[in-house]
């Protein structure tokens, strides 16, 4: 190739004349990469403006408390059921009559942790109590949110059945023989 500014032989190779310093131009493959390095840095940037964007417009998904405690109310109430049956069938009173027990008496006999024995647990307040006219065969309990609206919107209940039973306008109940009254339904129905 020769040099159009002084006329002389430059290797094809070479990229400048020796002779007076000219400079070959950039071949288009060259500028063709510039320009996508530059487009590929502007789209970069673009789609970290829109992440922040989106960051910011779209509020952050906050756990719900309500949900939690509804859930590990449940999971109390399951727990007593088993309690319950381990309570009577090991007569963990030793008094020698297979009876049901309450609250306090299966923590003390280490059937519930401790917290639960108390009667409030994790936003609930808890009552389990064997039925006064046959406690060697019938037993309630009950979960009841301790700010209703705010540590829980339900009300559970459960019975000698285990069946865990559901009120969304108050505290589930049961009459003597243990059965549920009121607008209660048994849960996932």
């Amino acid at each position: 190739m020769e040099c159009p500014a002084c006329a002389t032989q430059i290797p094809d190779t070479a990229k400048q004349c020796e002779h007076c310093g000219w400079e070959a131009p950039r071949s288009g493959l060259a500028v063709a990469g510039i320009v996508v390095l530059a487009v590929l840095g502007v789209g970069c940037l673009g789609l970290m403006l829109l992440g922040l964007v989106v960051a910011l417009v779209i509020p952050t998904h906050h756990h719900d408390p309500q949900g939690g405690n509804e859930a590990a109310a449940i999971g109390a109430l399951k727990t007593l059921t088993m309690a319950q049956a381990l309570y009577r069938e090991g007569d963990k009173d030793g008094d020698e009559v297979f009876d049901y027990g309450t609250l306090s008496e299966l923590s003390e006999a280490t059937l519930i942790d401790g917290i639960l024995g108390t009667g409030s647990k994790q936003g609930y307040l808890f009552t389990c109590q064997p039925v006064a006219t046959t406690p060697e065969f019938l037993w309630t309990a009950t979960a009841t949110p301790a700010v209703p609206g705010t540590t829980g919107v339900r009300c559970f209940g459960t019975n000698h059945t285990g069946v865990i039973y559901v009120s969304r306008t108050g505290p589930v109940r049961f009459d003597a023989e243990g059965e549920v009254l009121g607008d209660a339904v048994p849960l996932g129905n």
